[in-house]
């Protein structure tokens, strides 16, 4: 397969992507991925997003579903072809374009964590949306890499907590949970609505999304991150600020991963 040149995609990031988890070719959580998606197409005024979504993932399932895939899925969005310019054609037609990838190995149960340098930029239109640009991850990742953590911690320009370069953020204090507010910047996981709206209330914490700062962060008795791939990690420090083992991620992990499979499909 071949991107043509003036693919919109390929030369302004125009468009949005999703990443899937996949067992015997069914998508798990498809309908919260489609929402995302849906709500990632109007925010960049593509012309009767749900109906694009609908249509995409239509398609995909039935790629999915006839090679039986097990493992993660990439679905791109782009609008399509158009001539030179930032403003978008009136006759653009979306292109979609998906890639599989086969199971991928264990994932350490604990991931240590920097400081980002790369800070997230607000834009509160396009929060918590999954769109192509993803330059400060890119960015974050190259500082991780370079200073050989296994991710990077990322602030806004306010010094409030929003990510990790791979995931979203859950400190607990006693029977409480903190995710940080993303309605000004950062990406809202499919996971995280799952552990927001269901997973962790069924375990008894009482969860709040607000404004988290560095500091008051540092004093959690556990981080987790969470993504798509991954399910959910602990952090075991940041910097040198070390968190100690504990059985409890293990726990919210295992219902974490019950629930999505409960998702398989739907």
């Amino acid at each position: 397969m071949s991107i043509p040149l003036d693919d919109r995609g390929l030369n302004y990031a125009d468009g949005a992507f999703e990443t899937m988890s996949c067992s015997n070719g069914e998508i798990a959580c498809q309908s919260l991925h489609s929402d995302r998606l849906s709500l990632a197409l109007e925010a960049l005024r593509f012309p009767h997003p749900e109906a694009i979504a609908q249509r995409v993932f239509d398609d995909v399932c039935r790629c999915v579903a006839s090679v039986g895939h097990s493992g993660t899925a990439r679905l791109t969005v782009t609008r399509g072809s158009g001539p030179r310019g930032y403003a978008p054609p009136d006759s653009a037609s979306p292109r979609h374009i998906l890639t599989l990838f086969p199971l991928s190995g264990q994932t350490p149960d604990r991931q240590s964590c920097g400081i980002a340098q790369i800070r997230w930029a607000h834009q509160p239109q396009l929060a918590g949306l999954k769109l192509l640009a993803r330059t400060e991850q890119v960015l974050a990742a190259w500082e991780a890499g370079t200073q050989q953590w296994d991710d990077m911690l990322m602030l806004d320009a306010q010094d409030h907590v929003i990510s990790t370069s791979r995931g979203n953020i859950f400190a607990f204090f006693g029977n409480q949970c903190v995710t940080p507010d993303l309605s000004q910047c950062g990406i809202a996981g499919t996971r995280r609505q799952l552990l927001i709206k269901t997973v962790l209330p069924q375990l008894n914490y009482v969860v709040d999304e607000q404004p988290l700062t560095l500091a008051v962060l540092r004093q959690a008795d556990a981080v987790l991150i969470s993504n798509t791939v991954r399910g959910v990690v602990s952090m075991s420090r940041i910097e040198d600020q070390h968190y100690p083992e504990s059985a409890f991620p293990r726990r919210i992990q295992d219902a974490l991963r019950q629930e999505v499979a409960s998702w398989v499909g739907r």
